[in-house]
């Protein structure tokens, strides 16, 4: 039932464009003080700040979409399938943690959520008790056999 609603929210997120900011260099992220206010797959308090491809051979295969909480202190990513690989069923990665600390094992609770999916790995999180509001984040996403891994992003 939790991803079935996770599905539907990113859904809703793709079709009003929200998780899509797009910049000229491929990478994006909202501008500072620009975030979304919709609830998305991390949960209601979470905000949209952060939105970068994972490409191969020329095509977009997925995304990382970045999340942010004021009140938890935490982070949060979802890798979002894109284009031909939207509905297919793929080894699909999301990985996050805070820069600096060791990548979670994989699949775990929160920091790694790891399989065959046909939309979506995540929602995965900062740890618990880690205050993010003056870290930078790392993380990682995997669609099939592309890899895209970003260091020392968002930092508070």
């Amino acid at each position: 039932m939790k991803r079935a609603l996770c599905v539907v929210a990113a859904a809703v997120l793709l079709v009003l464009g929200i998780a899509a900011p797009a910049s000229a260099g491929g990478d994006s992220s909202l501008p500072p003080g620009e975030i979304t206010t919709m609830a998305g797959p991390c949960g209601s308090s979470y905000s949209h700040v952060g939105h970068y491809p994972i490409n191969a051979s020329g095509r977009t295969l997925a995304y990382l979409d970045v999340y942010w909480s004021s009140s938890a202190k935490r982070n949060c990513l979802v890798t979002n399938h894109a284009g031909s690989t939207y509905g297919v069923s793929l080894y699909t990665q999301a990985t996050i943690r805070p820069s600096g600390s060791s990548w979670p094992k994989c699949p775990s609770s929160t920091g790694c959520d790891a399989g065959h999916f046909s939309y979506y790995a995540g929602p995965v999180y900062t740890p618990a008790g880690v205050n993010m509001s003056n870290r930078c984040l790392d993380v990682t996403g995997v669609i099939d056999w592309a890899q895209r891994t970003l260091t020392r992003i968002h930092c508070g």
